[in-house]
């Protein structure tokens, strides 16, 4: 019995941590704007699986918001700072605006 109130009372917290990610990344695809970009970079950190790259774009938005998102690495390619993009509702990514 002891043993079974410590596992929920570890579990609780982390399936809190999990919900907060998982709500966020669907605010994400959920969001919609049209900008441009300001600024690009490539951060890097070595983990327990090696190196890892983090491709980073600064987007300010026709609204006037500063968004600072993390890409794919076919996007970062794709995008270039002075861009138009737009992104659409339910898209995982930016694109170059038409």
């Amino acid at each position: 019995m002891p043993n079974t109130i410590f596992l929920l009372l570890s579990i609780g917290p982390l399936a809190m941590v999990l919900a907060m990610i998982a709500s966020q990344r669907v605010g994400e695809a959920n969001d919609a704007y049209t900008g441009e970009v300001t600024g690009r970079w490539v951060r890097s950190s070595t983990g327990t699986y090696g190196p890892t790259s983090h491709c980073m774009m600064r987007i300010r938005a026709d609204e006037g918001r500063e968004l600072t998102i993390e890409v794919n690495s076919r996007t970062y390619q794709s995008l270039g700072v002075g861009d138009r993009v737009v992104k659409a509702p339910g898209a995982r990514w930016p694109v170059r605006s038409e």
